[in-house]
């Protein structure tokens, strides 16, 4: 997945090839044994070169349990691949868990209160959740609100749940007392 993806909040779930050749110019058929996902397209045909994408995309609304996905072959419905997608894979072991994000919920309080927000921007940089002119034109801008305003409506933004993630330690690490607040004010 390129960096668009990733940005529109996508996440890369590695596992197994199948074990045998699939043959070009074949349809298949992805499922998965978890009601309510939802997966376009509906077939798939294999192609060397394609404008149109060349992959499946499996929607599945706060899981909460192991789910199995399977690619059959759609003429003789013979499962070529399965694997299970458990609940490590897709949510990440820091921060919030699901539903909205803790940079999110918290978005006024953070830009209000934040005061450390030049090593922020550092550890973002190198962390390349935001790119070397983000950090120029952010670093730039004179009040710290205007910045954290700024900060929130370009390169988060754009990041996604995984920059919001990285963010997020950031802050737990460089504002400790204000995270801790507002975690305590939350529950």
């Amino acid at each position: 997945m390129d960096k668009r993806e990733l940005s529109y909040g996508y996440k890369i779930i590695r596992k197994p090839h199948p074990e045998r050749s699939l043959k070009m110019q074949d349809r298949f058929i992805l499922t998965a044994d978890l009601d309510g996902a939802d997966i376009y397209p509906k077939t798939l045909k294999l192609r060397y070169k394609s404008r149109n994408p060349n992959f499946f995309e499996v929607f599945i609304e706060n899981p909460d349990k192991v789910f199995m996905l399977q690619i059959e072959q759609e003429n003789d419905h013979q499962p070529v691949w399965t694997c299970a997608i458990r609940k490590d894979d897709y949510q990440s072991s820091t921060g919030p868990l699901p539903g909205e994000h803790f940079v999110d919920k918290h978005q006024c309080a953070l830009i209000e209160r934040v005061s450390n927000i030049k090593p922020i921007l550092d550890n973002l940089l190198s962390e390349k959740v935001i790119q070397q002119e983000d950090y120029d034109t952010i670093s730039a801008i004179p009040t710290t609100q205007e910045k954290m305003r700024k900060l929130y409506c370009g390169a988060l933004k754009a990041a996604g749940h995984d920059g919001k993630d990285v963010f997020y330690k950031i802050l737990e690490e460089k504002e400790t007392y204000l995270v801790a607040d507002l975690k305590r004010k939350a529950s």
